[in-house]
């Protein structure tokens, strides 16, 4: 029998179970993250260009790390900077010159007016034009990220023309050690989860182990989880060494081992909230995805972090993510968060730095649906296969690891 150590879990990392063994929590699952719009500033976009001074715009990077900046002008619906913006690319350069630690994302932003889809490329297509620009001049092209928000976070109403002339701006943030700001990414996305009734999403999971002959190892698997709040869920896992199927009405948590045709029931009654800790702490059977379907997930995974960076942006299946990691005494994790509206995880990493070989949990997600889009789904179990009712602990493979490798400390 091997005897592994293993990780896995956000909420859940603060846990000691058994002979020093991380319990998993699962999921937790952060692209720029912006929540509702800002209020409409009084001034017009003429008026702040005419205010701007270089002074001031290190000053606001320094203390709120960002900046909206007015008086980049471009070619119409091109990306094309026009000769009176040279003096503010000098600026930017200088300040990056002046703070050779700061790092900048360059975000362009654009009004209503035509279709969202291209003013998302155009925006982007221009904070490109503004990172070329700079890197032309000597500034370090790792120092500077892009991303393109188009029309999606005005700051006032488009339905006037002033209001559409401050939605057309430049915003400069300061990334590298800008903990505040990972921070807050980090509670919108939260904000974003907690508002859903209904999610639905794929994923795909790395637990790695370590055996007590330091030999790393990876377990694959694959699942989906299906969650109706405040008090319903299904999940289906897949390891290879079983077929799991985990279903909560809000009274009863069936588990169903599939490949053996056995189920088992236990009555936890309560919220989602209350079901995952139960899993977790008093059936050592973490629900993978777990700390995405919390009701306050931002508490729970913020709650012993030491520090926080923004990385920047990074691509995840496809979908451009914001990057953020963060550490804590115990473990370092970092996290991939869609970018626009819909700021969903895409993928995060969970690191235990204490045991030997650091292993990681993983896990990827994908088909992610909110609302209307996520299928109706049974939270009942009806037992349609005949399968023989046992006692949760005689239900053999249910939980992360197979039953021939053992955890703790017994390495």
């Amino acid at each position: 029998m091997q005897s592994i150590s293993h990780s896995m879990g956000f909420a859940s990392i603060k846990r000691l179970l058994g002979s020093g063994v991380w319990a998993v929590c699962g999921a937790l699952a952060l692209a720029l993250v912006f929540t509702a719009p800002r209020p409409a500033l009084a001034e017009t976009a003429e008026e702040l260009a005419a205010q701007y001074g270089r002074e001031a715009m290190e000053q606001a990077l320094q203390t709120k790390q960002r900046y909206d900046l007015y008086g980049i002008h471009f070619d119409v619906d091109k990306a094309t900077i026009q000769p009176d913006t040279l003096s503010l690319l000098d600026d930017i350069e200088a300040t990056l010159n002046q703070s050779p630690d700061w790092r900048l994302r360059i975000v362009g932003h654009t009004d209503a007016t035509g279709d969202a889809v291209y003013n998302e490329t155009l925006s982007l297509e221009r904070a490109n034009a503004i990172k070329a620009a700079l890197v032309g001049r000597g500034i370090d092209a790792t120092r500077l990220d892009t991303a393109g928000a188009g029309e999606s976070q005005p700051v006032a109403s488009n339905d006037t023309a002033e209001g559409q002339a401050l939605n057309r701006r430049v915003e400069l943030v300061r990334l590298g050690a800008d903990a505040a700001n990972a921070k807050r990414l980090v509670k919108a996305m939260s904000d974003y989860l907690a508002a859903q009734q209904a999610i639905s999403f794929d994923y795909d999971a790395i637990l790695e182990v370590v055996t007590k002959e330091d030999q790393q190892l990876a377990l694959a698997s694959s699942g989906t989880i299906a969650l109706n709040r405040p008090d319903k869920v299904h999940a289906r896992r897949s390891g290879g060494f079983a077929d799991i199927e985990m279903l909560f009405d809000g009274e009863t948590l069936t588990v169903l081992g599939k490949n053996k045709n056995l189920y088992a029931q236990v009555a936890v009654p309560g919220t989602v909230d209350h079901l995952i800790d139960e899993l977790r702490v008093k059936y050592d059977r973490p629900l993978p995805g777990a700390d995405i379907l919390l009701s306050n997930l931002y508490d729970a995974v913020m709650e012993n972090v030491v520090d926080a960076k923004d990385l920047g942006s990074g691509v995840v299946g496809g979908v451009e993510c914001d990057s953020l990691a963060f550490r804590s005494n115990e473990v370092d994790w970092q996290i991939w968060i869609a970018q626009g509206d819909h700021p969903y995880p895409c993928r995060y990493v969970i690191t235990t730095k204490g045991m030997t070989g650091q292993p990681q949990y993983s896990i990827q997600i994908r088909n992610w649906k909110t609302g209307a889009e996520v299928a109706p789904t049974d939270f009942v179990f009806t037992n349609p296969t005949n399968a023989a009712k046992v006692d949760l602990t005689n239900l053999q493979d249910s939980a992360e690891l197979p039953t021939n490798f053992m955890t703790g400390g017994a390495q």
